[in-house]
């Protein structure tokens, strides 16, 4: 496991004069003049991931430790057992605050994240995990913040809640890859021919020396040439299982809950819809488990969210508690339990009819097996159904991901993850039907295949893979709901093959609406297709900004 990631668990003792502090820390700014006025806070928790015995933990603001800007306001170093407490004095003004890790037992690791702004994290009063996933530490928090600093100059004195929101939804592909690339040195799974002088010094090298979601060579080759040694092989597995881990995976939706301050579910009776995808691997290993359960659609007529967030179905098959828009779930789909956590929110309003339907984004494990497993899934009032062509198509797409469509159509690029498939990059062009996708080939990509009816053409030099489906002749794949029934918020396209270095594995594609992955499953793996930022991507922190189509629909690039 990775050496350094931190949970935390804080409780803030606030002065009598911060009770009109708001908890919405959107706002930028800091004190202009002389020191910054300052509030004590205690904060207690532990280092986990097999205790990180004698961890350094420091919290900065302005800027992540080692970054210029930065300014360290509280240090703690561990116990034996990982466990720490740790008094600091924060600022009132709204600066971003940042924890970092180091760990002495291997000083190559050294991680950040983006706790929010001080005042916002001042007034929340008791912080934990469990309502601030950025409390832990991790690689995808370290990937994060190296994207929006290369995307700022290296700077970090505009950072938000909302901005911080826009890097995650609209690099999620780079982050993954950037945050494999880490986890990779912190856990010595291979041996680099370059080794970094810190893994926030490769994360910083990485974002710097790729494309980030706009073209060729993807950030996945780019961390690969980085690393170099048998690097590369093992790279390619790990953003799955990193998507898949419990507590890495809500890290990676929606940025600060606490900053949020909307309770994003309202209490009333739903359905559930979704699709449960083991990855077939262990958080602490790379290679396939004996144990492997295939990908399958899970439905639940009769699901309720009480006034305090309490979720219980009526055959007892799901139960858990959201607190904004943290999720944690349980989920009994036949013999297979799983243990899940992850974020909700809004779906675009115009993607549903009969109610505002809600995205689930979870990852966690089977609870027998511990094998780390991904839970996509629409939460919809009763009745609710979807409408997959309810967002207007683009005008002008063809500078999207490197993806040239026509005008009508969505730009589709994706990155192929997992043991199986991963290290290579799609681009496609969909168009939204009633039922569904039907898709077309994109007339120029710097992608490295194509996902359409034609497994022979050819769209770059360095075409190495290719993922088609079996349909009639010179009819374009499509992709139906799986029941218009049970599951029409699910999609799927069967018969579909993939082909890499002259290997093919036959399987079935399924999308979940609102997902941020296409699943493709066989009969050894399933393999995730991260989508880079789209309109059907986008998800919002509480039902009320679903309707607002002036947004960006997550192209903020």
């Amino acid at each position: 496991m990775l050496n350094a990631k931190t949970r935390w668990i804080a409780s803030a003792f606030l002065a009598a004069g911060l009770a009109c502090l708001s908890a919405c820390g959107g706002g930028g700014g800091s004190s202009s003049s002389g020191s910054p006025i300052v509030a004590n806070a205690s904060l207690s928790g532990s280092a986990v991931d097999a205790p990180i015995a004698n961890a350094q933990i420091t919290i900065t603001s302005g800027a992540p430790l080692h970054v210029a800007g930065a300014l360290s306001i509280g240090s703690i170093v561990a116990h034996s057992s990982g466990n720490f407490t740790v008094s600091i004095a924060l600022p009132t003004a709204t600066l971003p605050i940042f924890a970092n890790a180091l760990d002495p037992h291997n000083t190559t690791v050294v991680l950040s994240s983006y706790l929010g702004q001080s005042s916002a994290l001042l007034a929340a009063g008791t912080l934990s995990s469990n309502n601030l996933p950025n409390l832990d530490i991790s690689p995808v928090t370290t990937a994060a913040l190296a994207v929006y600093a290369q995307l700022n100059g290296g700077s970090y004195s505009s950072l938000t809640p909302s901005s911080y929101a826009t890097v995650l939804r609209t690099y999620r592909s780079d982050i993954l890859a950037i945050a494999a690339a880490i986890k990779a040195v912190g856990d010595q799974l291979c041996q680099p021919a370059n080794p970094p002088s810190s893994t926030s010094n490769l994360a910083a090298r990485i974002a710097a020396g790729a494309n980030l979601s706009s073209g060729s060579p993807t950030t996945l080759q780019t961390a690969a040439a980085q690393l170099g040694g048998n690097c590369p092989a093992v790279l390619a597995s790990l953003p799955q299982m990193i998507e898949a881990d419990e507590k890495f995976g809500p890290e990676l939706e929606l940025g600060d809950v606490i900053d949020a301050g909307v309770q994003s579910l309202p209490a009333g009776s739903y359905q559930l819809q979704g699709l449960i995808a083991e990855t077939g691997m262990r958080s602490s290993q790379t290679s396939t488990t004996a144990s492997f359960v295939a990908a399958s659609v899970f439905t639940d007529s009769s699901v309720t969210v009480g006034s305090a967030g309490q979720i219980i179905s009526a055959d007892g098959k799901v139960s858990g508690l959201v607190m904004g828009n943290l999720l944690t779930l349980s989920v009994q789909n036949g013999s297979q339990s799983y243990s899940l956590r992850g974020k909700v929110g809004a779906l675009p309003a115009a993607l549903s009819t009969g109610g505002q339907a809600y995205a689930i984004r979870s990852a966690g494990s089977n609870s027998a097996t511990q094998v780390l497993s991904t839970f996509q899934a629409v939460l919809a009032p009763q009745g609710a159904m979807p409408v997959w062509n309810g967002l207007a198509a683009p005008t002008n797409p063809n500078s999207q991901h490197g993806v040239a469509c026509a005008a009508g159509t969505f730009p589709l690029r994706l990155d192929a993850f997992g043991k199986q498939i991963g290290g290579s990059s799609l681009a496609e062009c969909i168009t939204p039907n009633a039922q569904g996708w039907s898709m077309v080939a994109a007339s120029t990509t710097l992608a490295d295949f194509d996902f359409d009816r034609l497994p022979s053409r050819s769209t770059s030099s360095n075409n190495t893979a290719t993922l088609t489906v079996t349909v009639p002749s010179l009819t374009a794949p499509v992709w139906r709901e799986v029941s218009a029934t049970n599951a029409p918020f699910v999609i799927s396209a069967t018969n579909a093959s993939y082909s890499r270095l002259g290997v093919a594995t036959s399987g079935n594609t399924y999308y979940v609406m609102g997902a941020h992955s296409i699943v493709f499953a066989s009969t050894s793996a399933n393999n995730l297709l991260s989508i880079h930022s789209n309109a059907f991507t986008q998800i919002f922190e509480s039902g009320k900004h679903s309707a607002d189509k002036g947004e960006s629909q997550g192209d903020d690039h």
